[in-house]
């Protein structure tokens, strides 16, 4: 996180000479190349032609935050961060470390020392201080936010934090691992299923709406690798078509998809046109709809990748 602050002070670009000088004792330049590979790809700064610069989301947090609160902005990037999400994923089933940071690095293809890579996992959930490492029997577990913080606003982003990580680790379960590694390869995140899943009560609408579209987007993904005509498409019953025009999906997976692209209408769209009113998405509505979309999604993947009916 120095290498981060000092990025994020500088007005200009830095190369990794100027940032080694900017420590009063110079570090190794191996020391500051991992550092600053280790801040892009957890996107906290960016980098062209080899100079680096601070990433604008986490800029001013950056600034104004003091040495100790560092660890707050590290656990807002580790929730984006699909190598931890998937260790944590193991490690919080009973898998050790060392096991949890083996399925990660082959799940998602890390290329790089597995005693690395499980170090690096584990010092990043130590420093933020999401997980807790236990020396005796080599497993981790998420932590419990601490009691006393320096500030009112920075527990209340722990808290929130620390559910929005563990909502994470249930999405994947729901997802399975597999298709968690194919969104990653995909660039389709999990977050709009995590927001849907932590604001359901409060905004069911909102939560129907931003499920439904990850499974609009995966979809049209997987149109893509199975050759379906998804650019001809409008809308995740138009995917399920064109996708099944290819005999990708059955004709069950097609249905479950009508449903669901009925549900994405009724909360992202004009009102019905029988009666010229907006439905009303209940809270139970916006729970089931974001519990359904994971199934889905699983269950087309695996027919897609194993033909397996699987729901």
């Amino acid at each position: 996180m120095d290498v981060a602050k000092i990025l994020a002070n500088s007005p200009d670009p830095m190369s990794l000479q100027d940032v080694n000088r900017s420590f009063p004792k110079p570090k190794t330049e191996g020391y500051v190349n991992a550092a600053l590979t280790m801040c892009e790809q957890l996107g906290l700064c960016k980098s062209k032609y080899g100079a680096y610069v601070s990433a604008e989301k986490y800029r001013d947090d950056i600034k104004l935050s003091t040495r100790d609160q560092h660890f707050v902005i590290l656990r807002r990037c580790l929730n984006q961060y699909s190598p931890f999400l998937l260790y944590i994923n193991f490690g919080s089933k009973g898998y050790t470390s060392l096991q949890a940071a083996a399925a990660a690095t082959g799940i998602l293809k890390i290329k790089g020392s597995l005693d690395v890579i499980e170090y690096t996992l584990r010092r990043l959930g130590g420093y933020s201080q999401l997980t807790e490492y236990n020396k005796s029997t080599g497993n981790i577990k998420v932590k419990e936010p601490p009691e006393r913080l320096s500030a009112e606003y920075v527990a209340k982003l722990m808290k929130a934090l620390e559910a929005e990580l563990k909502t994470k680790v249930f999405i994947i379960d729901l997802l399975s691992a597999e298709v968690f590694a194919y969104f990653d390869r995909k660039g389709i995140t999990v977050d709009n299923l995590t927001d849907a899943l932590v604001d359901f009560e409060n905004d069911p609408r909102t939560a129907a709406g931003k499920s439904t579209r990850t499974l609009e987007l995966f979809l049209y993904r997987l149109g893509e690798d199975v050759g379906a005509k998804v650019q001809e498409a409008n809308g995740v019953s138009q995917l399920a078509d064109r996708i099944k025009e290819v005999d990708a999906i059955l004709p069950k997976h097609q249905h479950l998809v009508y449903g669901l692209g009925a549900v994405r209408n009724m909360s992202d769209h004009d009102p019905e046109k029988q009666t010229g009113k907006e439905w009303e998405i209940t809270k139970h509505g916006g729970l089931l709809t974001t519990l359904l979309v994971p199934a889905v999604i699983r269950s087309v993947y695996l027919y897609h990748t194993a033909k397996r009916q699987e729901f």
